[in-house]
């Protein structure tokens, strides 16, 4: 029972924690609480892997008891879920700022309420190994550039940039690029069948996908408070702690990171379409090796053709001498009737002999798919003619 995930459900109505206790209580360790002091005091004893908390509740609400779990030392890196009844971006900034990792809305389904708890299970089992990682990495080093001003910064992000060709190199190098500017925040792309969400922890707090797919909808550059999201067609950037005493820096920041996030947008297009060339390299190679074959059974049975024909001439005119001689003609008309069947079956033949036409153009096919998958291996060829 030791190796149970634990959750602690802090909720002031007891129908919410018998429901919560019932979903969740057959894959897990479930303790309930009606309040916020009631945890807290069983804390001294127990830190559970998970905590659910109902936001409204009297005394001391969700957010607050959210905030004294994150100040505490044993339980600050022990994800949050809460439970509210709204689901607008005020509610999810709020969440966000007291530290809560995801939110789930009244009333919700079972099935959506286990899938939030399996992620952030695994999300915390992965942050373990990804920590340990960063620790030992002499790339952690690189990415401090305190030396640097910001135009440096950006400079250097935008040469990198240039040399990636991946979409999670370029989120990481991203995310470098606020470390370099001392801002912390989050980067999502979002392409026809790929999103990808990740902020310095790695994997982002499914709040933050959240957050997201609000800010997506509204203009390029959305300020929210000490917030910053810059927003292009495949590439957004959420920033959480611009510096607002300083309105010169804010300013420049702001420009610079406009600028690196459009330069990221154009590139995913570039890698996509990478991608996408590759898969269509890959489909000319398949067809390719689909007309050579084809080049050579028609080869094949066409000189099969060709022999059953001339067999077939062969015994046609074999057939006519014995007729002819039954016959008794003379014999400058059997010679006149055989000159003009030769003549006539060696036109018929001709007609359809058209097999070195066929396979010149078929080859020629071959040829163009070729140099279209290797142009530098077609331009010698073309020059020679």
């Amino acid at each position: 029972m030791n190796d149970q995930y634990t959750i602690f459900v802090v909720d002031d109505v007891e129908a919410g924690r018998r429901m919560v206790a019932a979903v969740l209580g057959q894959d897990n360790s479930i303790e309930t609480f009606p309040s916020a002091a009631d945890c807290l005091a069983r804390l001294a004893s127990k830190v559970p892997d998970l905590f659910l908390l109902d936001v409204d509740m009297p005394e001391m609400d969700g957010y607050t008891l959210c905030r004294k779990l994150k100040a505490g030392s044993a339980t600050s890196r022990v994800p949050v879920i809460f439970i509210s009844a709204l689901a607008n971006l005020d509610a999810c900034l709020a969440g966000y700022d007291a530290g809560g990792d995801d939110f789930i809305v009244k009333p919700f389904k079972a099935a959506e309420l286990k899938q939030k708890v399996a992620v952030l299970r695994r999300s915390a089992e992965g942050k373990v190994a990804l920590e340990e990682q960063l620790a030992a990495s002499d790339t952690l080093a690189n990415l401090v550039m305190s030396n640097l001003d910001e135009y440096a910064v950006l400079i250097r992000f935008l040469r990198t940039l240039n040399g990636l060709e991946d979409y999670r190199e370029v989120a990481d190098e991203m995310l470098a690029m606020l470390r370099a500017f001392g801002l912390d925040g989050a980067v999502q792309f979002h392409l026809p069948g790929f999103e990808l969400t990740l902020s310095a922890a790695g994997e982002s707090r499914p709040v933050e996908v959240s957050i997201f797919r609000l800010l997506r909808s509204m203009e390029t550059l959305v300020a929210y408070k000490n917030r910053l999201a810059v927003n292009f067609t495949r590439a957004s950037l959420l920033v959480n702690n611009m510096p607002l005493e300083d309105a010169e820096k804010c300013g420049r920041l702001r420009d610079h990171l406009a600028i690196a996030v459009e330069t990221a947008d154009a590139k995913l297009a570039a890698v996509r379409n990478r991608v996408e060339n590759l898969a269509t390299k890959d489909d000319i190679a398949a067809l390719l090796q689909t007309v050579s074959r084809t080049v050579h059974q028609f080869s094949e049975k066409y000189e099969t053709a060709r022999y059953n024909s001339s067999e077939t001439v062969r015994l046609l005119l074999s057939e006519l001498d014995l007729l002819l001689n039954s016959l008794c003609l003379s014999e400058s008309l059997e010679n006149s009737i055989r000159q003009v069947i030769r003549t006539r079956t060696d036109q018929l033949i001709e007609a359809f002999d058209f097999s070195a036409d066929t396979e010149k153009t078929l080859l020629n096919v071959s040829q163009r798919l070729a140099q279209v998958l290797d142009p530098a291996a077609g331009a010698p060829a073309a020059s020679a003619r």
